[in-house]
């Protein structure tokens, strides 16, 4: 299955209500449709300047916990079923977790289609790379927030570029091995390491990239970087994203990336856009961590997502979406999907 041609798809439907019509469809049907993103531990080997993990305050009251080996089967039991995508890691470093290839194996068990790892890249060894691969995993996202040695290791603290590197080498080796496994790069970028992205293909050319996702900062949380702003950047950024946009259409790699970065600073760090999809959200978007489950009153040790549908009348709230207008919907729509995807 093809994530990035569902999501050009979703993109491409401007209308909400037949995007709610169809996923009111899915989940009659008991269809998968949720987007699982997976904390199976909430630490970090990294102090990315961008990131909580730098907020100690925070990091004591809510980044504690790990699922046991035996919660993995229970979990998948609970969503695996009505899951499209499980992705291993979201706001944590997954490869602190030792039992990610069991958790890859029962999720290609309960057949979920797309199975990908958000990571730093920082503890993977090439035989974890192996063994993930081997196990079903469909892709791995390496995050990274510098093109440059000095920009890496400065905003990933405690990151080692050359390690990320070998990971890289790792990965486009065992490609040959596992040719539909793919690579992804994120790049989350500021007003200091957004130039960077020119010399892009210059460093990482070597490497057998699929997709790029280009990340504009966002406040997170309390972090050691604080230059949020994107206003000296705003008339550089098309140039920057079309440059990148015509060589990732060389190499045939998927691009995602936001049309425009303007916001209004005044209201909301979040970079403005068109891509209505975000409108789903709130209702496909499952996260799973050891200290929080989705919805407040979901309890994966005692219930299914079916049952805990028909408890809710969650049918009955998809369709009402159908039949209200977008103004309304905006109201609860943080906007999250801001990029358009490029498929090459």
């Amino acid at each position: 299955m093809d994530i990035y041609k569902i999501l050009k798809l979703n993109n491409r439907i401007k209308n909400h209500r037949i995007k709610f019509l169809g996923l009111w469809l899915l989940s009659v049907l008991d269809k998968r449709y949720l987007a699982i993103q997976m904390d199976p531990v909430l630490a970090c080997n990294l102090r990315c300047k961008m990131c909580y993990f730098t907020d100690e305050d925070y990091v004591k009251k809510n980044m504690k916990g790990i699922f046991k080996e035996d919660n993995l089967e229970d979990i998948a039991k609970a969503i695996f079923k009505n899951a499209l995508k499980l992705q291993i890691g979201c706001g944590a470093e997954p490869t602190l977790f030792k039992h990610n290839t069991k958790l890859i194996e029962i999720a290609k068990n309960h057949k979920v289609p797309y199975i990908s790892m958000i990571t730093n890249g920082n503890l993977l060894e090439k035989k974890d790379v192996s063994d993930f691969a081997n196990a079903g995993l469909d892709e791995f996202i390496l995050s990274m927030h510098g093109v440059t040695k000095e920009t890496y290791e400065d905003l990933m603290d405690k990151g080692i570029y050359e390690k990320f590197h070998a990971v890289l080498q790792s990965i486009t080796e065992q490609k040959k091995t596992n040719p539909k496994l793919r690579l992804r790069i994120n790049y989350t970028f500021n007003q200091d390491n957004f130039y960077e992205l020119k010399s892009f293909f210059d460093v990482y050319d070597q490497y057998t990239i699929d997709i790029i996702q280009l990340r504009p900062i966002d406040k997170i949380g309390e972090t050691t970087y604080n230059e949020f702003s994107l206003k000296k950047i705003e008339e550089d950024y098309f140039e920057v994203s079309n440059f990148l946009k015509n060589e990732a259409q060389k190499r045939k790699i998927t691009l995602l990336y936001p049309q425009s970065i303007y916001r209004n600073e005044e209201e909301s760090l979040k970079v403005k856009t068109q891509n209505d999809s975000s409108y789903l959200i709130p209702y496909t978007y499952c996260y799973v961590s050891p200290k929080f489950f989705w919805k407040d009153d979901f309890d994966w040790k005692t219930e299914t997502f079916s049952n805990w549908k028909q408890r809710n009348n969650w049918n009955t709230s998809l369709l009402k979406n159908v039949f209200i207008s977008k103004k309304e919907l905006d109201k609860t729509n943080r906007n999250m999907l801001n990029y358009s995807v490029e498929i090459n």
